[in-house]
Parts: C-alpha cells; sequence; structure tokens
C-alpha cells in the first residue's frame, strides 16, 4: 500500500510541474497577444524557449565524460585484481577486465553525438 501511496504522490508531484509549465505558456502566449494588440515589437520565441528549455549539450557531455571515466576505472581495478590475484579473487576470469570496453564505448558515442550536435549549432549560429 504504501508504494501505491509513493507512485501516485511522484505521478500527481509531476502533474503539478506540467500545470505549472502550462500555466506559464499561457501567460507568455497573453502576454505576447497583448504586446502584439499594442504594436510593441517581440523577442523572438526561440529566446524564450533556449532560457527554458535543459542544455541537451551539456547533459550529453557530462554522460560521455562519466562513461569514460566509469569505464576506465572498472578495466584499471579489475586488470590490477587480475594481475596480482589474492585468496579473494583467485576465481575471477581472465580476461574479465574487457568489460570496462563497453562503458568507454558509450562514453565514445555520447561525446560524437555531442560534438555533432555543436557542430550544427556552430553552422545554425553562423
Amino acid at each position: 500500500m504504501e508504494n501505491a501511496l509513493i507512485i501516485v504522490a511522484i505521478i500527481a508531484y509531476l502533474a503539478f510541474l506540467q500545470w505549472l509549465r502550462h500555466q506559464r505558456r499561457m501567460a507568455i502566449h497573453k502576454e505576447r497577444l497583448a504586446a502584439l494588440e499594442k504594436g510593441v515589437p517581440l523577442p523572438p520565441v526561440e529566446q524564450e524557449v533556449r532560457r527554458s528549455g535543459i542544455n541537451v549539450q551539456r547533459i550529453l557531455l557530462l554522460a560521455g565524460l562519466t562513461w569514460i571515466s566509469l569505464g576506465v576505472g572498472a578495466f584499471v581495478v579489475l586488470s590490477a585484481m587480475l594481475l596480482f590475484p589474492s585468496r579473494l579473487t583467485e576465481e575471477i576470469p581472465k580476461g574479465l577486465q574487457w568489460i570496462g570496453v563497453a562503458p568507454v564505448g558509450i562514453g565514445i558515442s555520447h561525446l560524437v553525438v555531442y560534438l555533432v550536435g555543436k557542430n550544427k549549432e556552430n553552422a545554425n549560429g553562423d
């Protein structure tokens, strides 16, 4: 029962956040309509969207660097455990350290998407 209550509370919270976002957009819309009626110049909508939007490029950069760090860390730790075996680590299969290559690949793919997106922004901004 507690789990259901927590899930309902989370859904209600998210719905409230969406309602607040909608109310904000409606207020901006009303302000823009009033400015149009008065003949006041309007700021571009793209600037408003950029201000309120999440910076995806920064998230991609952070995620890429995090994945690469995790992969390199896993590779180094497992390599050390296999290079200097102890009584506790002697049952670890040889070659397990290569599992760290997968997170590094994920991180590199995040960085590639980050760089492509950054190049697109620079090309559109020029």
